[in-house]
């Protein structure tokens, strides 16, 4: 009975200085603190504050930082600290695999801060090496942003071969990048692999009509090169 009432006085606590720690952030998110990187608590006091909790204050910070940006997409604050509180956010639960795709996104597309979200997507590949909607996000974030089709194609290769991947979504990106990064052969043979290998009717259809279409672009590559 004293060990359950000792554990429940001990989150009680932890709970407490969580909340504590969140509401020091209130008004910096406002617009209402001068000096605002010396008012938002570091990644290690909030490792400490939280009393082993960590999980659990990734997910309150999570949700204070989805409310700053419903506020910035109601004209009501900017984003600028949202990275900070993604890289908090991540330090406290590196498994969050949520927290890393959407703050890249907001990252990316609202802070147009291409290199940092990369860093972020790095981060989360260092703690989850397995994760195929990591590893797939990471091929999209430079396919799409930063149109570096061989950084692309890689990650897309890898996320095909992982646990729980989609193969044949992975592998169309992978082939889509190796033509679009000028390696008509790579995505010439990753297009075979599927029409090949592929169980669903519409994906090797698919890939034959690529393949064709390829296979005349790369005799244009020849001729040229003569």
């Amino acid at each position: 009975m004293i060990r359950t009432l000792a554990r429940i006085f001990f989150f009680a606590v932890a709970i407490a200085s969580i909340i504590a720690a969140a509401n020091m952030i209130e008004p910096v998110l406002e617009g209402k603190a001068k000096n605002e990187i010396s008012y938002l608590p570091s990644s290690e006091f909030m490792k400490m504050a939280s009393l082993g909790y960590r999980d659990l204050a990734a997910d309150l910070y999570w949700f204070r930082a989805v409310q700053y940006y419903g506020g910035y997409r109601l004209s009501q604050n900017d984003i600028h600290l949202f990275n900070h509180l993604a890289e908090m956010i991540t330090d406290l639960d590196p498994h969050f695999i949520g927290a890393y795709k959407l703050s890249a996104l907001v990252i990316t597309e609202d802070l147009g801060n291409f290199a940092a979200a990369k860093n972020l997507m790095e981060k989360g590949l260092r703690h989850n090496p397995d994760d195929y909607w990591l590893t797939f996000e990471m091929g999209f974030l430079h396919f799409l942003e930063g149109r570096d089709y061989r950084e692309s194609e890689k990650y897309f290769r890898v996320a095909a071969t992982l646990p729980n991947s989609d193969g044949n979504r992975a592998a169309r990106f992978a082939a889509d990048a190796a033509s679009k990064g000028g390696n008509v052969e790579a995505s010439i043979v990753l297009w075979n692999e599927m029409a090949e290998n592929g169980d669903n009717k519409y994906i090797r259809d698919l890939a034959e009509r690529y393949i064709a279409k390829l296979e005349a672009k790369k005799k244009q590559q020849d001729r040229g090169a003569i």
